[in-house]
């Protein structure tokens, strides 16, 4: 039986296992104070066929295609995200350990980070959205299944890419597809140059800030959160707990590796940040290589 791990020279702030600032605030909120559903990723990857797969892999999405089953736990991504710092854009732990989340995103997520910035709200012009007007209000669960009978390229990636944003790397208050993303989505022959890593993590940080200063009752946090969660496993230093090495991150951190983290007090679980330049280093040579 695994035992819990001695108090560490550099534990984060808080001792008990689901205590954050934000404790009584994520109450009011309801069960559910984020959207970003990693769960869901592997069953809609495991229903495309070869076609449909080399598409995806195609515009630069392939990691998502291996993507680790993954379910989120609540209190342990709230305590997370109130370590976050949005000035500084960092997990913050007591004894001075800061860790930049940006400069890992594309370590985790292994999606383009290209030159081309990701914009929303890009014109669509008539004809497309006629064409397209079915993907506008639609449920992406839903359009994810319709998705599956699609077999030319345009179409299937211009859904594919709605459906992902929506439930994982750009989720909002609902499962709805977003419509501001849709124009940036149409350009299919374009999205492995542009910068997705870029526009993820700015997403997720705003979503963040929106969350801390927010006092609606209720609040969804907007983003993929997930990263945040495969960051502090990664950096979790215990004899009895080890993950396995890959790239990227989310094809090799699990939900077996999630419960450990949160069966234990977080803040008294030893962050490491000597993968941290690893990680790093080996996003660099990933894209210098792709590009």
């Amino acid at each position: 039986m695994r035992s819990n791990p001695a108090t560490p020279a550099n534990p984060s702030r808080r001792g008990k296992r689901g205590h954050y600032n934000s404790a009584n605030k994520s109450r009011r909120k309801g069960d559910r104070a984020y959207m970003c559903s990693p769960h869901l990723i592997p069953p809609i990857m495991k229903r495309l066929s070869d076609e449909q797969r080399g598409f995806v892999e195609k515009i630069g999405f392939g990691s998502l295609l291996s993507m680790a089953d993954f379910e989120m736990d609540k209190a342990l991504t709230l305590w997370l995200i109130d370590r976050f710092s949005c000035d500084a854009e960092a997990l913050e732990f007591d004894g001075g350990v800061s860790v930049p989340v940006r400069p890992l995103v594309a370590s985790v997520l292994g999606i383009p980070s290209g030159p081309i910035q990701v914009v929303a709200g890009l014109h669509v012009g008539d004809a497309l959205r006629t064409r397209y007007r079915c993907l506008k209000g639609k449920n992406a669960e839903k359009l994810a299944e319709e998705m599956r009978g699609m077999t030319e390229e345009e179409p299937f990636c211009m859904a594919f890419m709605m459906v992902i944003l929506a439930v994982y790397l750009a989720p909002n208050t609902t499962k709805l597809v977003n419509r501001y993303l849709f124009g940036a989505a149409q350009q299919v022959g374009s999205l492995k140059q542009m910068d997705w890593c870029g526009f993820v993590a700015d997403y997720l940080f705003r979503g963040i800030r929106k969350f801390k200063e927010s006092d609606a009752p209720f609040v969804f946090v907007k983003g993929c959160v997930h990263i945040l969660n495969v960051i502090f496993i990664d950096l979790v230093k215990h004899a009895a707990f080890e993950v396995p090495n890959g790239f990227p991150r989310l094809g090799f951190v699990t939900t077996e590796h999630n419960k450990w983290v949160a069966s234990h007090p977080f803040g008294s679980l030893l962050v490491t940040t000597h993968v941290l330049h690893s990680a790093i280093k080996l996003t660099v040579i990933h894209f210098s290589f792709i590009m």
